[in-house]
């Protein structure tokens, strides 16, 4: 099976967006009133800060487990996932006007899908050298 180098750097950068996105999680279950301008809680945005947590604690958990793995098989389509992900809780702040919301989720879509981007590549050009 053929293999892609993956800098260093890549993977921290990607593996501190994971962690970003699960602790952010975890402090809006606690705080709800965190996901939300106006700082309205209501059950509505309890439900919304337990579902957020319920996708970003397991995705996130995969990746960094994949990021950390020996082997990488899977990295590929949990890096594509997780920058869709991102790209959607970007859209869904500038909707409901979370500016934190928009550009962090933006940011970490642009790591996830150019770290993918950088797999793709190299697959492409046949590079056979792990990290």
């Amino acid at each position: 099976m053929q293999t892609v180098k993956l800098t260093k750097s890549a993977i921290i950068v990607n593996a501190i967006g994971a962690g970003i996105a699960m602790a952010f999680s975890v402090a809006a279950v606690i705080d709800p009133t965190l996901a939300v301008t106006g700082g309205a809680d209501s059950p509505s945005v309890d439900m919304y800060a337990q579902a957020y947590a319920a996708r970003a604690i397991p995705l996130g958990a995969a990746l960094l487990f994949s990021l950390t793995s020996r082997h990488k098989r899977g990295l590929l389509p949990l890096l594509t996932v997780s920058g869709a992900v991102q790209l959607g809780d970007a859209a869904i702040g500038a909707t409901q006007g979370i500016p934190g919301m928009m550009v962090g989720g933006t940011v970490l879509a642009l790591i996830h899908l150019a770290t993918a981007g950088q797999l793709v590549l190299g697959r492409n050009r046949g590079a056979a050298v792990t990290v």
